[in-house]
């Protein structure tokens, strides 16, 4: 029972690291990387602060309204403007009021610059979604990268076994007499090489996890694996859209370009503020205000006025109606419709930039994507020929009709056409998801 409890506890304590291994697929790594990202954090912030102008330039067309009090005190020679005396004592005073004004038109400044509030907020929403798409473009490729490297370690640990049953079948023939030490030495060599190139490849696949782990900013120190992408040769050798229609989509939904447009469209209405800047503006305000003093006194007994009466008394009432028009300021009214002009002459240019990067971009893709599926049927039917040809030469060495470097050359051919077909596999699941990230078909954050 000592025995079997000691066993079961090893077992456990071996088993726990591989229970603690956290398997991640390729949509929970961009799930994660769109929730922590910093960049995205930043853009929404700034979209927020965008959100917060838009929310205060429509609070601008609201009045304002304020309200004070005071209390004064003074000693010696002065004159008391409430009980409209000259004093020669201590006095004590104070008041209060309220007012409120409401600007009626000032030139359009505050319609312009309500809409292009709004339209920066929206450019800042649109900068949120480019910090999303670039996140996704670098995930996947670091995501397929460790897979590709992982698929090709399993190839290769696959050919070391292979050899290694080689090495075994010449060493049984060589004590038997009927072999030699040459071909064992020389399998011993190429079991050598392959273990260093399966060492190569184990350092490049941590270095892969490393810097996918790194982009979703997850502990390194941690076990983590990533899920293999299940993919069959017909969705690969699918059909391609046509590329007016690819186009089409990226350009409709491209951050970018949509942020350009936004703003163009706030440089024009913060063009337009300025050019009605020489027009007047009216406003109106209106106030209520008192006043009391120790100074103000009954005239029937010489006593200081009680509070109500004298705020009673001395309330007083204002209300105006005023027009400013912009004579001369310098000239800066004018210089600044020149430059609200050349800056929307210079969104201009960013919009027409915007489209001509999202052109190449989509139309790099688009090819790579066509070659990729190219490249993979021809590296399939490649491993077809090179598979039939390993297994034949592979016949004929056991059979002793070829030597053993024509043996080991055809195994080369065909782990050059193994590693060619994983790569092309996962270049084109590579390439079209990109595709799928300029037409805005990758998937949404989680709101878990």
């Amino acid at each position: 029972m000592k025995r079997l409890f000691t066993f079961a506890l090893l077992m456990l304590l071996t088993a726990s690291p591989m229970w603690a291994q956290r398997v991640l697929t390729l949509e929970e790594c961009i799930d994660i990387a769109l929730q922590s990202n910093l960049s995205i954090k930043r853009a929404k912030n700034q979209a927020e602060i965008a959100k917060a102008q838009y929310t205060q330039s429509k609070f601008n067309f609201l009045p304002s309204l304020s309200a004070s009090a005071r209390h004064n005190w003074f000693e010696g020679l002065a004159f008391d403007q409430t009980s409209g005396s000259l004093v020669n004592t201590t006095t004590l005073g104070g008041g209060g009021s309220v007012g409120a004004g409401l600007t009626i038109f000032d030139g359009f400044s505050n319609i312009y610059g309500m809409q292009r509030a709004k339209a920066n907020s929206e450019a800042a929403e649109e900068a949120v979604k480019g910090s999303i798409l670039s996140t996704q473009t670098s995930i996947v490729a670091a995501f397929l990268q460790v897979i590709t490297t992982k698929e090709n370690l399993k190839m290769q640990q696959e050919t070391l076994e292979l050899l290694n049953g080689q090495l075994d079948r010449e060493a049984k023939r060589e004590s038997a007499g009927v072999g030699n030490m040459e071909q064992v030495y020389n399998f011993r060599s190429q079991i050598a090489q392959q273990q260093l190139t399966i060492v190569n490849l184990s350092n490049n696949l941590e270095t892969a996890k490393l810097t996918l782990l790194q982009l979703l900013l997850l502990d390194p120190t941690e076990e983590y694996s990533f899920e293999g992408i299940t993919v069959n040769d017909a969705e690969l050798e699918e059909e391609i859209e046509a590329y007016g229609e690819v186009y089409t989509k990226s350009l409709e939904v491209s951050p970018s370009v949509r942020s350009a447009e936004l703003s163009l469209e706030a440089s024009e209405k913060a063009m337009k503020i300025e050019k009605f800047n020489w027009m007047p503006s009216i406003s109106m305000n209106a106030g209520y205000g008192t006043t009391w003093s120790s100074n103000l006194r009954n005239p029937n007994d010489g006593s200081v006025l009680d509070l109500s009466t004298q705020f009673e008394t001395n309330a007083a009432k204002s209300a105006s109606l005023n027009m400013t028009i912009p004579l001369f300021n310098n000239f800066r009214n004018r210089t600044n419709l020149q430059t609200s002009k050349i800056q929307v002459l210079n969104s201009q240019l960013a919009l027409e930039q915007a489209k001509n990067d999202l052109t190449n971009q989509v139309q790099q893709a688009y090819l790579n994507l066509v070659n990729a599926k190219t490249t993979f049927v021809a590296a399939k039917q490649s491993k077809v020929n090179l598979d039939q040809s390993f297994q034949f030469s592979q016949t004929r060495y056991e059979n002793g009709t070829i030597d053993f470097v024509t043996y080991l050359t055809s195994l080369v051919n065909k782990n050059r056409g193994d590693l060619e077909l994983i790569r092309s596999k996962y270049l084109i699941l590579l390439r079209q998801f990109i595709l799928d990230i300029y037409k805005g078909e990758l998937m949404e954050p989680s709101t878990n």
